[in-house]
């Protein structure tokens, strides 16, 4: 550790520490433009000069690392008046343009202006007129003449990204930022590079003109499209969202977010939103709907107990919303039949989820069936940054289709689809063939023998066998590894974690709250509504016909109940089976908590009010427990944190008792259709993404676009079991021959129509251009 003074106070901080970032831990502001501590030091603008003792120039606290005994002073004569002289020059073409500038107000270089230009300014020549809201792609505008060529949007993209597709073009006062080729930037992470810019140079483009910095309300809150659950600031004016921005939180978080997170808020006020109530699709007032389902609840509880009520959640209702719900349907409608809704059977047992800190420290990350760049975005980033400080990280993928990405290169592991489990608990073998915990999961047989080539084998169960510290990324689809993870945790000494990238992003939350979260509760709930044991189902949240991975026995369930009650955001799928439809209010109307990837408790706060006749949970529960006869007490007792674990949610026991593996899944020389998650499919409608979005979203290898008379794009018809699904493919030279994978919440390609599985193909077109 470095003791140093800066301003007369003293501090001590690691070596290597640049004075920027010491300072900072005194709250001593240096003022920077080029600098970000996840960038690394540049010293590019120069703005961040300060006065060393014993040295005889201004230095760059930026790029200056603190020595023992230095003495620093961020202000005085000198520094002040070479801040002025730099300011100087990077007004000299900068537009006077301030009041219609988006960044107004929220600006770096007004505020250092205020404090160190000059009041006025000396060049009388024009000034160099460059490209005003050029296009870096459909989400992000760019102003070149605002751009002080601080290089933190091109460095982040290259460097931080991996994605090198922006750049620095010209010379001299000509230099500009554009893209690569001048082609749209693709990248999924450009949002980003808003929030970097320390001047008003890349704007939002659906935000471009929409506010100014007076007339908004900012508030704190989490990203709720995927479980990572990254956390931002929400902007609202006049009762709509109309920016989020990453918000960074100290020691833990850089604020990073995806595009689906940081443009698809507008779902909240997006065409399809439900804003009004309706009774077997005819709309009615709010009051009149919530009374008659209180009446039909009455009406089922009276004449047949409580038991005969299920109660499903999902979407993005907070902790607290499910504690009301639950407290409602549990203590006083008396219902045992209460569930998660889910899109994928796996389950995670608490002992072994993991945290970003495990992903930190990993020197072994496997991705079991699913590829983060596409399913929990900002985890690639967690995982291209573990590998920039520790560059021997294994990145192993093993599944179906290839996993890895050039932007953060690993080892595939092919193998048959639906085997992942199997294929683990053969390799344990190797090195623990009598451990009991093997012989627990293979009751002596042999799963998967020669799958994997042997010297593949060996170097996988080395990896299991000896990393320090390893980490999981399961996408939840194979419901058999939570046997083996555990198994893998019992053997292994050190670190061994775990974290589950399936949504809904809060079904640990809602676990926490009291709903059963594992699949086999949803499914008995449904096989109870078809076989007749239920007269009313509530959906609160939860849009079965879209998530339930077979979506006949949602709609055999859904058929046969008296009454089915949907509350939610949008509209759900089989709709015309729904009986009553509750507008409900969602993120960024209602303040909570939500729990993450890492079972850490997040608290969002509301920005603005639902619209229209959409209500919040407990405005619904409360006037469903007075038709009851009871009053609802409210939860307002109920508080998951926990002492212990702070954020964290409670750890509890390990399980040492676990199901053996079941046999695995038969060959089959047709082609197997496969899945899993996509954060750009599924979720909540999006105008503003509408573009990104692709027409074929499917994909096929190209060995297999040949055999079928596909170009680069196309269309299959697909048949499992009598029934039929048209598909768009695209061809995907990451995918093996044999192996068609579709995303999970595709709406005109539903894959829970036709299952998983081998599957009949037929080429219905061909189209040989994108």
């Amino acid at each position: 550790m470095i003791r140093l003074t800066i301003d007369g106070q003293e501090v001590t901080v690691p070596e290597g520490t640049m004075i920027a970032d010491a300072a900072a831990r005194l709250g001593i502001e240096i003022p920077v433009y080029c600098y970000h501590e996840a960038l690394g030091p540049l010293g590019a603008c120069r703005m961040c000069l300060v006065q060393v003792e014993k040295m005889p120039k201004l230095a760059t606290a930026c790029t200056t690392a603190v020595q023992e005994g230095m003495v620093v002073h961020t202000h005085g004569p000198q520094v002040d008046k070479g801040r002025q002289g730099m300011l100087e020059f990077l007004l000299i073409n900068h537009p006077l343009d301030c009041p219609v500038c988006d960044k107004g107000g929220e600006c770096f270089l007004q505020d250092y202006t205020f404090e160190y230009g000059a009041p006025k300014g000396r060049f009388l020549e024009p000034k160099i007129q460059k490209v005003k809201d050029g296009p870096i792609n459909e989400f992000v505008l760019v102003d070149q003449e605002r751009c002080v060529l601080c290089q933190r949007c091109v460095r982040f993209m290259g460097e931080y990204v991996g994605e090198p597709q922006l750049l620095l073009e010209g010379r001299g006062v000509e230099t500009v930022v554009t893209t690569v080729d001048h082609q749209p930037a693709t990248s999924q992470f450009t949002g980003n590079v808003i929030d970097l810019c320390p001047v008003g140079a890349l704007l939002s483009k659906p935000y471009h003109y929409k506010a100014r910095p007076w007339n908004i309300e900012r508030q704190e809150s989490v990203c709720p499209h995927c479980p990572v659950g990254c956390t931002m600031l929400v902007t609202g004016r006049d009762g709509r969202i109309v920016r989020t921005e990453g918000r960074p939180v100290p020691d833990r978080e850089w604020g990073w977010l995806c595009d689906r997170g940081r443009f698809g808020y507008d779902y909240t006020y997006h065409a399809s939103r439900l804003t009004t109530s309706s009774l077997r699709g005819v709309s009615q007032a709010a009051a009149y709907t919530t009374r008659e389902v209180g009446q039909w609840l009455k009406e089922v509880v009276t004449q047949g107990g409580g038991d005969r009520t299920g109660w499903i959640i999902g979407g993005s209702h907070t902790v607290e919303e499910a504690r009301e719900l639950w407290h409602f349907a549990h203590e006083i409608v008396g219902s045992p039949n209460l569930a998660v809704s889910r899109n994928v059977p796996g389950y995670l047992p608490r002992p072994l989820n993991g945290t970003f800190d495990d992903v930190k420290q990993a020197d072994t990350v496997i991705y079991l069936g699913v590829d983060p760049y596409e399913a929990v975005p900002v985890v690639h980033l967690k995982l291209r940054e573990r590998r920039r400080h520790f560059p021997t990280l294994n990145i192993v993928g093993i599944g179906a289709r290839r996993l890895t990405r050039e932007t953060l290169p690993g080892e595939d592991i092919l193998v048959a689809p639906g085997s992942e489990a199997w294929v683990l608990a053969e390799v344990l073998r190797l090195k623990h063939p009598d451990h009991p915990a093997v012989a627990r999961l293979t009751a002596g047989r042999h799963l998967a023998s020669g799958q994997l080539a042997s010297e593949v084998a060996e170097r996988l169960a080395d990896l299991l066998d000896k990393s320090a510290h390893l980490v999981f990324l399961w996408d939840g689809l194979h419901p058999e590894l939570e046997s083996v993870l555990q198994a893998i945790q019992s053997i292994r000494t050190a670190p061994t974690k775990v974290l589950p990238t399936w949504r809904p992003s809060n079904w640990r939350g809602f676990e926490a709250a009291g709903f059963p979260a594992r699949f086999e509760a949803l499914t008995r709930v449904l096989q109870k509504a078809r076989d007749g044991e239920l007269d009313l189902l509530v959906l609160w949240g939860a849009d079965l016909w879209n998530e339930y991975p077979d979506q006949a026995l949602v709609q055999d369930a859904l058929s046969r109940v008296r009454y089915v009650v949907y509350e939610g955001v949008v509209p759900p799928g089989g709709g015309d089976l729904i009986d009553a439809w509750l507008p409900g209010a969602t993120w960024g109307e209602v303040t909570g908590t939500y729990v993450n990837m890492e079972a850490r408790l997040q608290t969002a706060t509301a920005s603005v009010n639902p619209p229209g006749q959409a209500r919040p949970t407990k405005t619904y529960i409360t006037a469903f427990t007075r038709t009851l006869g009871h009053v609802f007490p409210g939860v307002e007792d109920f508080d998951p944190y926990d002492p212990e674990g702070g954020d964290l949610l409670p750890m509890t026991t390990a399980s040492e008792e676990w199901e053996p593996l079941s046999e695995p899944p038969v060959g089959s020389e047709k082609p197997w259709l496969i899945t899993g998650q996509w954060v750009f499919e599924g979720g909540y409608p999006s105008d503003i993404l509408q573009h990104r979005r692709p027409e074929y979203p499917a994909r096929i290898s190209p060995e297999d676009a040949e055999k079928w008379g596909i170009g680069e794009t196309g269309r299959l018809q697909l048949t499992r079991d009598g029934k039929q699904l048209a598909v768009r493919v695209t061809v995907d030279a990451r995918m093996p021959e044999g192996v068609i994978w579709i995303p999970l919440g595709v709406p005109d390609m539903p894959v829970n129509f036709i299952g998983t599985g081998p599957v009949d193909v037929t080429s219905l077109e061909e189209v040989h251009s994108a």
